[in-house]
């Protein structure tokens, strides 16, 4: 049985995704000791080309898919452009037989994320969450006040089997039906989220998937990065109109300030944005 980590990665103008995948992928191999391949296109390889970098030098497979469809959404205040509806097409694209599919915004820290191999289960959802300050927010909860249940499509653990199958022909289905699913569960239509699409595919194939044994901890995108080492992540927050100081160590974090995450990860790459 085969097992890898699948990364995601199409740069635009705003955002070097490219970067980003390399940056956890190094911590992958040093953590996790495991397998790393990356979904990409060729503008993001040859934007990396420009920066010296070779995207063969760093994984396993480079997987080409040239995605152009594109939507826009809030990050840090601003209005940037985002790629990121082809990971409904993951259990195709994949070259595993088990696969941990990860966003590339993780400040992987540890090597707790090991405990997925060779599950019982065909799928391992993520849906238990907290925020490093330990603000309050429903967001990651519920799609909507009584709703279904928030599953995150940040970290999802799937071997090759008939359910895993069934399970991402629901979000491809779901993506191109988003309209109608939007107003069905009462959310927004725009922009299309995974997180969104993830929830309701295990809602509607009946909810009782096995849970990741861990909690995400996550950085909202307005938090500053003040420091990242390989092994601790320090940020800072306007909590209540007060700083406060939150320093992470010997645990993995989602951090969604990708701008400050870029220009930090490149740094400990060595490279020049």
């Amino acid at each position: 049985m085969t097992q890898g980590v699948l990364l995601f990665a199409h740069n635009t103008e705003e955002v070097n995704y490219g970067v980003m995948a390399i940056w956890i992928s190094e911590r992958i191999t040093r953590y996790l000791g495991k397998s790393v391949s990356l979904v990409t296109d060729e503008y993001t390889i040859q934007s990396l080309k420009a920066i010296s970098i070779d995207v063969k030098k760093y994984f396993d497979h480079v997987i080409i898919n040239e995605y152009n469809t594109y939507q826009t959404r809030k990050l840090s205040g601003e209005t940037v452009i985002f790629k990121n509806l082809d990971r409904c097409d993951a259990y195709d694209l994949t070259p595993y037989d088990e696969t941990l599919l990860l966003d590339i915004d993780i400040a992987i820290m540890s090597d707790r994320l090991n405990t997925v191999w060779g599950h019982s289960d065909d799928i391992l959802i993520s849906n238990k969450s907290a925020d490093i300050l330990d603000r309050p927010s429903d967001e990651f909860n519920f799609l909507k006040d009584h709703g279904i249940e928030f599953q995150w499509a940040t970290e999802f653990y799937f071997r090759k089997s008939t359910i895993a199958e069934e399970f991402f022909n629901k979000c491809k289905f779901i993506k191109e039906n988003y309209d109608w699913y939007s107003m069905l569960y009462g959310m927004g239509k725009d922009p299309i989220r995974n997180d969104h699409i993830w929830s309701i595919a295990t809602h509607e194939l009946g909810g009782d998937f096995k849970h990741i044994p861990r909690v995400l901890r996550y950085s909202t995108d307005k938090d500053e990065i003040v420091e990242l080492g390989t092994d601790r992540v320090l940020l800072a927050a306007k909590v209540n109109d007060k700083v406060r100081l939150a320093n992470i160590r010997d645990q993995d974090l989602h951090i969604m300030n990708k701008f400050e995450l870029t220009v930090l990860a490149s740094i400990e790459l060595g490279v020049m944005l």
